[in-house]
């Protein structure tokens, strides 16, 4: 069964396992994919997303802290997430000559950012608090 995760720290708050399953079953797709949670401390990260990789993972979601790391330990990175420094999503794919785990790097903030406003905000101001991947990936796409 491929698996799916949210990787954080902490991760006990999030609502991506929820609300990712919850979408899985409408598709039909539930019985087939599974979506959980893994804690991971800062410096666990590295290696618990090896080891996810390595276990038949297809990919992760990631969120506090790890978002600017996350995008440290990638294979590749879309330009986006190179532009911003920082990945919310990592996929996982076999590596052509070696077999081992692929990490690409995805961020995927700034376009929901995006398709969630009624038109583009040209000439106008914003003020982002925070400074983490997410107000990154906001600066970014304004």
């Amino acid at each position: 069964m491929p698996r799916l995760a949210v990787i954080g720290f902490p991760v006990g708050h999030s609502r991506s396992p929820a609300m990712q399953n919850a979408a899985l079953a409408e598709l039909g797709l539930r019985e087939e994919w599974e979506y959980g949670a893994v804690e991971a401390a800062p410096e666990e990260l590295e290696a618990r997303v090896r080891e996810l990789a390595a276990a038949g993972y297809a990919g992760l979601n990631v969120t506090v802290p790890h978002k600017e790391a996350a995008l440290a330990l990638a294979d590749e990175a879309s330009a986006a997430a190179t532009e911003i420094g920082a990945a919310n999503t990592l996929s996982f794919h076999p590596g052509a000559e070696t077999g081992v785990p692929v990490i690409a790097a995805e961020n995927t903030d700034a376009g929901g950012l995006l398709a969630s406003l009624p038109s583009l905000p040209r000439g106008k101001r914003a003020l982002v608090l925070g400074a983490g991947g997410a107000a990154r990936a906001v600066v970014w796409a304004l």
